[in-house]
């Protein structure tokens, strides 16, 4: 960029063509799947989603998105209802919040403010996710890790018609 057309954007306040800018996150994204890579180099699934995770996550253009992901393999309740037992793996199984967020692709990072979720000691806590976009598929890396994990991926799809 020129020097004059870089001192005309400054005094109107045009950004630059250099900016980077946030890819859009908008819409539903399918989780396929959660991969922990542990410190002897094996690897397996969230398991406080098991085997075969499933549930969405969904961002709206204000910045707006909620989650909701659970153990598929729950057994189904009884016909009286869920038991203790039931309802335990309910709340051990299950991840659910809405937040605030907001993408710094500069830092390649989402940055998500709790504002509700199934868990009261997460309410207002803040949380970064580094993330990759290709196409249709989108990969969060939770932090803090777990003990004895070195790395975990949670692999979502966007869903189309």
């Amino acid at each position: 960029m020129s020097l004059a057309l870089a001192l005309a954007c400054l005094v109107a306040g045009c950004a630059t063509p250099m900016a980077e800018t946030a890819p859009s996150l908008a819409g539903a994204w399918r989780l396929v799947e959660t991969r922990q890579r542990l410190a002897d180099g094996s690897v397996r699934s969230d398991p406080d989603l098991g085997a075969h995770p499933g549930g969405y996550m969904i961002y709206d253009e204000a910045g707006v998105m909620c989650t909701m992901f659970s153990d598929t393999d729950r057994p189904r309740w009884g016909a009286g209802g869920p038991s203790e037992a039931d309802l335990r793996r309910v709340v051990d199984n299950t991840v659910a919040y809405c937040a605030r967020y907001e993408v710094d692709a500069a830092r390649g990072v989402i940055v998500f403010h709790l504002e509700e979720g199934n868990s009261p000691n997460s309410m207002g806590a803040t949380r970064e996710r580094r993330f990759e976009l290709v196409g249709d598929r989108l990969i969060l890396h939770p932090n803090p890790l777990p003990a004895g994990v070195t790395d975990w991926t949670i692999h979502l799809r966007r869903v189309r018609r």
